[in-house]
């Protein structure tokens, strides 16, 4: 295990106290240790792996508020299943009785499914949808606090005549509506932040004054005039400050005009610029910034959170994070997958001896040629093959080779390429197959700054078979090996032993900056916008579709969008992480975005791949009374 450096052991020890005590806090549950929140739970929230969603977002989120001591298991309840009558508060019988239909399965999530996975789908949102009625009626006893948060639900695009984008029953509607078959007859109020609009909510109270829905999202899907509804469409490419300001100058006149008694709160997190399905950028903190803000506003008055949207194997950290704060007032950031790889293969860096990286090989040519110049060995003047082949052993790239079925990989250099540094890895020391190739040079940006630029990088297995299901992305021959993460990662580490401030690359192709989505940004403001756009343009395809269409040139609204490079820049150091986070940048960027945006008729309208991945089908809804 690789030592650590004194002040990282200090603010782990730190940390080991901290969470002892919230264990000890949780555990007591008397006052004043009262829990702030409690949680409903059920094993069967884990679903099936579909579309982008992750099966075990619930489970990784209770785990964490287990780990860090947020929780105690007495404040876990455990649901039961929404019955048929509950569900028919609000959703037509007719389609209750169709759910088992693969034609209705493939309209509400997009693909086809197997019986069995259709039967696991329907019955996990059966069971989220009993948690979020068991969460409304506790949350009017004074026997529980005022936060009770729902692992799952936020199912807010389901029509009472049938569900689609992922939403087999709307959750939160038949709660409310629960609620008033028990005549409780209190005012409600919807806050709804997830990136889609909540459609299905809003017409199912359309003409309910008792109910108010607050909906701040990209653009409008239901526009139909109705009572009490408030929607803010922001449009597509939306960064932090953005963001943020439209929920604080909107949201505490809303509960000031409305004085709710209860509220319902969709947190959704695919707004998040690692979701894998949203095109908004806006970051970890100003998600936790948001639900901070939605907790003050509300204040004393009770409140149900469920999850709603968010996608991919990062989107629970967001949502972890406000229910830690809920539960014990913890503020830490979670870090995502690659976050914590880059961590380990710093903290692996370090502790690699000055002596490994910098050691020659027997056969390296220290002397180059006796009568000319002395040749260059060591790669940025510091590390020698033997180094770099530590560094890849450390970092399991090699073991990853090996597991590929290439033993003994052979490392070249070719210090004096013309563009820079290269390293070359070759399927073993008389092979001609190629494995990986890094062309790599030192620049200046934004003054002074160091920068480790990439000028090429090729990770690919020609001796893989292509999958059919998995078509090459443009500009590869042949597959990837499946490690690009951990080559990333060790262009990290040299960089963290050199005092690079950023990464640098130009991307050719558009799947390599949404690979980097989260990590990095555009050098320039206008070149990030261009960006946002193309996530704007291509919302709903997957990366192999949205980097072939932009490639070739995607007409929209007379003007032909087409993938152009330009300089990203992943930034390290805390002045570059300053710099692509200020106001300034940010904010420039979303004008710019803005603009882009509307010429391309996709400002505030739907967008055509959208509306085709999510839209509810018209002839299906036509029964919907306008």
């Amino acid at each position: 295990m690789p030592l650590l450096p004194p002040s990282e052991l200090f603010h782990n020890g730190i940390d080991h106290i901290r969470r002892f005590q919230r264990h000890l806090r949780s555990s007591l549950n008397v006052i004043p240790y009262m829990p702030q929140a409690v949680v409903l739970y059920h094993d069967g929230y884990t679903g099936i792996d579909k579309y982008i969603s992750d099966r075990g977002r619930a489970q990784k989120i209770l785990n964490y508020l287990r780990y860090e001591g947020c929780i105690d298991e007495a404040q876990i309840v455990t649901p039961k299943t929404a019955t048929i009558t509950q569900l028919s508060l609000v959703h037509d019988f007719s389609y209750l009785s169709q759910l088992n239909e693969p034609a209705i399965a493939e309209r509400i999530f997009g693909q086809g499914l197997t019986e069995e996975a259709i039967r696991i789908c329907v019955e996990q949102q059966r069971l989220m949808t009993g948690g979020t009625i068991r969460a409304a009626r506790m949350s009017l006893s004074s026997l529980y606090p005022k936060r009770i948060i729902n692992l799952g639900g936020g199912f807010h695009h389901a029509y009472p005549e049938g569900g689609y984008a992922f939403c087999v029953f709307n959750d939160v509607a038949i709660a409310i509506h629960h609620l008033r078959k028990h005549n409780y007859t209190g005012k409600i109020l919807i806050i709804d932040f997830d990136l889609h609009q909540g459609d299905g909510t809003k017409k199912i109270f359309a003409h309910d004054p008792s109910v108010v829905t607050f909906s701040i999202h990209a653009e409008n899907w239901f526009t139909d005039k109705c009572q009490g509804c408030f929607d803010v469409a922001l449009g597509p490419g939306i960064g932090d400050a953005a963001y943020l300001e439209a929920i604080r100058s909107s949201l505490p006149n809303i509960i000031h005009r409305e004085q709710p008694d209860l509220v319902f709160y969709l947190a959704g997190v695919d707004m998040a610029e690692d979701d894998e399905l949203g095109d908004w950028r806006v970051s970890h903190d100003a998600i936790f910034e948001r639900d901070k803000f939605v907790d003050e506003c509300v204040g004393k008055r009770r409140m149900i959170i469920v999850l709603a949207g968010g996608y991919g194997h990062n989107a629970w950290r967001h949502s972890a994070r406000f229910c830690g704060y809920l539960l014990s007032h913890l503020e830490k950031p979670i870090a995502s997958d690659n976050d914590r790889l880059l961590n380990a293969l710093k903290r692996i860096s370090r502790s690699m001896p000055l002596h490994d990286l910098t050691t020659e090989m027997e056969d390296d040519d220290i002397l180059g040629d006796f009568f000319g110049p002395v040749k260059r060995t060591r790669l940025f003047d510091f590390y020698s093959k033997y180094g770099v082949e530590c560094a890849l052993e450390k970092s399991g790239i090699l073991d990853h080779l090996k597991k590929l079925g290439f033993l003994s990989p052979h490392i070249e250099f070719e210090l004096d390429h013309p563009n820079g540094q290269a390293i070359r890895l070759f399927a073993d020391e008389r092979s001609t197959i190629l494995l990986i190739e890094c062309i790599i040079d030192e620049k200046k940006f934004h003054g002074n700054m160091r920068m480790l630029w990439i000028e090429w990088l090729l990770s690919q297995n020609p001796t893989a078979e292509l999958d059919p299901n998995r078509p090459l992305l443009p500009g590869q021959t042949y597959p990837g090996l499946g490690c690009l993460t951990k080559i990333v990662g060790l262009l990290f580490m040299i960089c963290d032993r050199l005092k690079f401030d950023a990464i640098g690359f130009n991307p050719a192709h558009y799947h390599v900056c949404y690979l980097a989505k989260g990590q990095g940004c555009f050098e320039k403001p206008e070149d990030e916008a261009r960006f946002r756009v193309a996530q704007a343009l291509t919302a709903g395809l997957n990366i192999q579709q949205a980097s072939q269409i932009l490639n070739q040139g995607l007409v929209a609204s007379e003007n032909t969008f087409k993938w152009s490079p330009a300089r990203m820049i992943i930034p390290i150091s805390p002045q570059a992480l300053a710099l692509f986070q200020s106001k300034e940048y940010q904010s420039e960027v979303e004008k710019l975005a803005a603009a882009e945006l509307s010429r391309y008729g996709i400002y505030g309208q739907s967008r055509g791949y959208r509306r085709k991945q999510f839209k509810p089908d018209k002839e299906a809804h036509s029964s919907v009374p306008s």
